[in-house]
């Protein structure tokens, strides 16, 4: 008769009964967030229009010409419909990965009968999708212990179903995406990892897909490409291939090609639109927004002194708020944009680290607000604007109010964190699926933290806040496993103590 304690823990994770439970909570709590009437979304400040033109889509022919209706203070939901060029769903024509999501809304408000497509069945979409890769993610995690899993899972549904990320569904945003991509993308890593046969074609189709939603959601997702490419040539030989399925390994190798053509596709176009905005903030709304010498660091970026007249101002003030170099101007075009560039900004700060250290400074006080300013309803569901917003927002109110938004908290959280989950990884030398996971969240909070600099070294004081919206995802991501592993070795050390207690006691 076999010993007790070699008989093998049933995996809850994987389990049916767990699942439901979960997937219902969750269909509950987005019903109460997004769909208890009036139904919460956000304004557009300016960037559905790019969203538009690369995805069929339109303003309304009678929607008012009022800017702070249709801009910054209401909600609008209702849009065109126009055709696509097909070659952008290839990626041949580099387009952002939300043209996927839109185009099935589009086709179930077709197939409804609907004038108009709908940010409302948008966020139905987003929604499953959202649910069901949370849950996916959860059972395939690889925990076992029943408690320890009901943990994390309702910790995870305290968290990430915050109404503050949730919010972002009913609207033309590329924050809903990021985050959908990056649950994707952990989530076909993860399977791939739990197959006890070689990884074949179906899981490298999976994880190319995944990276290739997560990478083209937006354009600050480029600085997760590295980490991205490390764990998926980790992924390819994590079993060990026969030597006769050598044409699985060509194949597979031009997965980083693919990703690195569209993601520098994206790049090239977005340089040459939103790029220019960002590029003149980055400098004039960043640089030389708090410089005590503008000439002198203009001096250093290779630019003309003259430019310090418009120190201060960003892109987006109308034009007779500038001295003289009004941004897409032909001076500006002559003087600012064919002289600078991304490498020369990075370059000003390798080089002045103290300038880098202001900016991280500031860019830490802008952390933990996944909240947003832009007005929350349509103009016919309420009597005046508003931007407040409180449904389930428990945790993003909370963190928002209490977590420390200094350098001081958030370089000790992650050093902690990366220490921990190195020495968990010396630990588990025996086991092969829990080190790769492990490789997975060291990869997931090294995007997280390549995130954090983005925002004033590409577009300088310029909505950081939103900007940081995948670098709090990633952080509460790290407190939720943080928590979790917390929970499990306390519960593991006090069943020993029970243990030792009732042997003792015998």
């Amino acid at each position: 008769m076999p010993r007790r304690n070699n008989v093998k823990k049933p995996n809850y994770a994987g389990c049916w009964k767990p699942g439901i439970f979960i997937s219902t909570a969750a269909v509950f709590i987005v019903l109460y967030v997004l769909y208890l009437p009036p139904m919460p979304g956000i304004a557009d400040q300016g960037d559905f229009q790019r969203i538009m033109d690369v995805t069929g889509l339109k303003d309304v022919k009678n929607n008012t010409a009022d800017r702070d209706v249709r801009f910054f203070h209401y909600v609008t939901t209702d849009y065109e419909m126009t055709p696509v060029n097909l070659l952008r769903f290839s990626g041949l024509v580099p387009t952002t990965s939300m043209i996927y999501p839109i185009a099935v809304a589009k086709a179930v408000c077709t197939f409804m009968g609907k004038a108009h497509f709908s940010t409302k069945i948008l966020a139905v979409v987003y929604s499953f999708l959202y649910i069901t890769l949370l849950c996916v993610c959860l059972k395939w995690c690889g925990i076992k212990d029943l408690s320890t899993f009901f943990f994390i899972s309702l910790l995870s549904l305290f968290i990430l179903l915050d109404g503050n990320y949730l919010i972002w569904f009913n609207s033309l945003y590329g924050e809903s995406m990021m985050i959908i991509g990056l649950l994707m993308f952990i989530a076909s890593v993860l399977y791939a990892v739990k197959k006890t046969k070689p990884v074949g074609f179906k899981e490298a189709f999976f994880i190319f897909a995944a990276s290739f939603l997560f990478l083209g959601a937006k354009l600050q997702c480029i600085t997760a490409l590295p980490p991205v490419l490390y764990i998926i040539t980790k992924t390819f030989p994590f079993y060990n291939r026969p030597l006769r399925l050598n044409k699985f390994r060509c194949i597979t190798a031009f997965i980083p090609v693919l990703l690195l053509f569209y993601t520098g596709g994206i790049y090239a176009q977005m340089n040459k639109t939103t790029g220019v905005d960002t590029k003149y903030n980055s400098v004039f709304y960043g640089i030389l927004k708090n410089s005590n010498n503008p000439e002198k660091d203009l001096e250093l970026l290779g630019l003309s002194g003259d430019l310090a007249v418009d120190a201060g101002k960003h892109a987006y003030l109308p034009d007779n708020e500038y001295v003289t170099y009004i941004p897409w101007s032909e001076i500006t075009e002559k003087e600012f944009n064919q002289k600078i560039s991304n490498m020369k900004l990075i370059k000003f700060y390798l080089t002045q680290p103290d300038r880098l250290l202001k900016a991280m400074e500031y860019t830490a006080s802008k952390s933990f607000q996944t909240a947003s300013l832009l007005g929350k309803y349509e103009k016919a569901d309420v009597s005046e604007f508003s931007n407040q917003f409180r449904r389930f927002t428990l945790w993003s109110d909370f963190r928002n109010s209490f977590f420390p938004k200094k350098l001081a908290f958030i370089i000790p959280f992650f050093s902690i964190a990366l220490f921990v989950l190195l020495i968990e990884y010396k630990k588990q030398k025996g086991c092969r699926e829990a080190r790769f996971r492990i490789e997975l969240l060291l990869v997931i909070t090294a995007i997280g933290i390549l995130q954090f600099p983005m925002p004033y070294l590409g577009n300088g004081e310029a909505d950081t806040a939103k900007q940081l919206f995948l670098f709090n995802y990633i952080f509460d991501i790290m407190i939720i496993v943080s928590c979790t592993w917390a929970f499990h070795k306390l519960k593991k050390g006090y069943t020993a103590k029970l243990l030792n207690r009732s042997i003792n006691t015998n």
